[in-house]
């Protein structure tokens, strides 16, 4: 995976998608990161219900950048491209 590319992170918590901005040995970066919404499995075509504001209820609304420990993360996969392309329409980030 390049740095750019929009990348699905697997977590025992649920999914998270972002633009790849870097990574190491301990942490993986993701630019506009959105965890996927349990509203999805109910009608994954709502592209303002796949995806919530941000990746946590108490947390920063829309933020531009996290940093995620990879010992929290299960797997990491480039996103399907209608998922990236849903994320990018939540996220405002229009290069697929």
């Amino acid at each position: 995976m390049n740095i750019g590319t929009v990348v699905t992170l697997v977590t025992a918590q649920g999914e998270i998608v972002g633009r790849l901005e870097a990574y190491d040995d301990h942490y993986i970066t993701l630019s506009r990161p959105r965890i996927s919404s349990d509203l999805s499995i109910i009608d994954e075509n709502a592209v303002e219900d796949f995806f919530t504001s941000g990746i946590s209820v108490t947390g920063e609304k829309s933020p531009e950048s996290l940093s995620f420990s990879l010992t929290m993360v299960l797997a990491i996969t480039v996103t399907e491209k209608s998922f990236a392309e849903k994320w990018a329409a939540t996220a405002h980030d229009w290069i697929i």
